[in-house]
């Protein structure tokens, strides 16, 4: 009977054995499964969350185009007068370093010179710079769709300097023939005593062709005054001066409309046969008064 008892209790706790470690690979599969299923999980909900994710567009980067073409200008240039010689010999976006030449004449007897490097500032360059004369020379050089406009202006011009640089315009590549000679003015006897009153202008045609040396040379230092200021007294500039005042206001053509003070602060009414024209009849008033005449 003892022995009868002891073999079900054994019995009995193999199987008690049998159940725990039945139980306890139920529960060892149930918690892999359940940690699969939870990767699974997590894994779709991360694909999902991607998907979300909009696709970026990405912002075009806006670049400006260059204010000009550096290549477009370099080399040689020259004045509608033939005068006037620019070489570009570097150029950026950023600075020009330039060769500038201006003669008095066609012959060109005595000539301006200057080297230089200027900033550039947009397409435009602000020039400061001193030539073989000593002259103190300002202006700018623009560069605007393949064009080049050169404005230079003297300063402060040198004592006895032979050319006062004055350039006011579009320059070309083209080096101009020689400028068409007027003719000859064969001067009087005594300029000094040569009557103006009688004749409207002394040079009719100053506004459109460039006067020559020799033409100019026909007159006095205070007839050369007047030569000049004609060409002022075309676009209504007033004068205070009495003598040169009278003299216009007995001419028919003549309108004085603009005070000194507001004409002579805006002198772009000039074109350039008279902006030369002026500059070389100054020229020659000077040398004359210097001498007496």
């Amino acid at each position: 009977m003892k022995k009868h008892n002891k073999d079900v209790l054994k019995a009995t706790l193999f199987a008690l054995i049998a159940i725990f470690i039945m139980i306890g690979a139920a529960g060892l599969l149930f918690a892999e499964h359940k940690k699969k299923i939870q990767k699974e999980q997590q894994k779709k909900a991360a694909i999902e969350a991607l998907e979300r994710v909009p696709t970026v567009t990405p912002t075009p980067v806006i670049t400006r185009a260059p204010a000009f073409m550096a290549s477009d200008y370099m080399g040689t240039w020259y004045s509608k007068d033939g005068l006037v010689t620019l070489s570009i010999d570097d150029l950026t976006l950023k600075s020009v370093t330039f060769t500038f030449s201006q003669a008095g004449d066609n012959a060109g007897t005595e000539v301006s010179e200057a080297s230089d490097t200027a900033k550039v500032a947009g397409n435009a360059a602000k020039l400061s710079f001193t030539d073989s004369w000593g002259n103190q020379v300002r202006g700018n050089m623009t560069f605007d769709r393949g064009k080049l406009y050169l404005r230079l202006n003297t300063a402060s011009p040198a004592e006895g300097a032979g050319v006062t640089p004055k350039v006011d315009g579009v320059l070309t590549r083209e080096k101009a023939a020689s400028v068409t000679q007027a003719p000859s003015v064969t001067p009087a006897d005594n300029t000094d005593k040569m009557d103006l009153s009688s004749r409207d202008y002394i040079f009719p045609d100053s506004n459109s062709r460039y006067l020559t040396d020799e033409e100019i040379s026909a007159y006095s230092s205070d007839q050369l005054e007047l030569a000049k200021n004609e060409i002022y007294a075309r676009h209504g500039r007033q004068f205070v001066t009495d003598y040169i005042a009278d003299y216009f206001n007995s001419k028919s053509w003549y309108k004085g409309t603009v005070e000194p003070e507001t004409f002579d602060a805006d002198t772009s009414v000039f074109n350039e046969y008279e902006v030369a024209n002026i500059q070389k009849i100054a020229d020659t008033e000077g040398k004359l008064r210097s001498e007496g005449k």
